[in-house]
């Protein structure tokens, strides 16, 4: 019977120290995300276990963390870009005042639809950001979910929810767990968006948004979407996506393997 000698399939030197070297680049992901942007950069082709055991080894490995979120009963998955909408309004404190947060958020694909940041909260102003997103998306009827703000109950947003005929759901009463794909994203943009970077006005906030909400929707890995950045699933081809990764693994298996078994001959000479 024939066996495979050991270290056939080991990760390759320069393989390891190019993982390594990305991984210090990009020291706030985890070792799940690293492994597809370093597959989708051409960095290294290596699978979650084989990066996890480098990068512990190397002292690099992020520890995962429980969500606080987990365990909560989840609502049903979209099957389809537009069919579920989140919605909601968010605090900014920049240069001395409060400015406001509004986005709306595509649940199949966790893609922004549309925001803006407002100077007011008023009902007109906060509702006009869902009506600029229904108007870059023509015929679509998502639900909306959102929470039970005032400028989601008023008059306004009522209006707008009959003339557009879609579904209108309130999350339940001291919950912000029922709009949690909306909070998550939230979170990722005080950490992430605006982190330790001092706003210094509204036009400045309005730019660094921008970049960041650019890059969320076309370039960041979204762990819930199989590490695919969300454009892919809102006006891309996830499945075709997910093929050229696993052609991607296996050329990159037969050229390790070919490697290690010029290596295991030369030191067997």
């Amino acid at each position: 019977m024939y066996r495979v000698p050991k270290g056939l399939f080991e990760p390759l030197p320069e393989e390891k120290a190019a993982l390594c070297a990305f991984a210090l680049e990009h020291l706030s992901d985890g070792y799940r995300r690293l492994t597809w942007m370093a597959l989708d950069a051409s960095v290294a082709a290596l699978s979650e276990s084989s990066a996890y055991r480098i990068l512990r080894e190397a002292g690099l490995n992020r520890r995962w963390r429980r969500s606080e979120l987990s365990g909560l009963r989840k609502p049903a998955r979209p099957t389809r870009p537009n069919e579920q909408w989140h919605t909601d309004l968010m605090y900014l404190w920049v240069a001395g005042r409060w400015y406001f947060f509004v986005a709306v958020m595509d649940a199949y694909s966790r893609y922004s639809v549309h925001w803006e940041l407002l100077t007011s909260m008023l009902a007109q102003d906060v509702v006009a950001v869902t009506h600029a997103a229904l108007l870059l998306v023509p015929g679509a009827k998502p639900r909306i979910v959102h929470d039970r703000g005032a400028q989601f109950i008023g008059k306004e947003f009522k209006v707008l929810i009959k003339h557009f005929a879609l579904q209108d759901i309130k999350i339940r009463v001291n919950h912000p767990e029922s709009n949690g794909i909306y909070e998550r994203f939230n979170g990722s943009i005080r950490r992430e968006g605006i982190g330790d970077v001092e706003l210094r006005d509204l036009y400045h906030a309005r730019e660094i948004l921008g970049r960041w909400i650019e890059f969320y929707n076309h370039r960041r890995l979204h762990s819930s979407l199989g590490y695919l950045p969300p454009i892919e699933y809102y006006r891309g081809n996830p499945q075709q996506g997910q093929q050229q990764r696993r052609d991607k693994l296996a050329d990159a298996l037969q050229a390790r393997i070919a490697a290690n078994q010029e290596r295991l001959t030369q030191q067997a000479a």
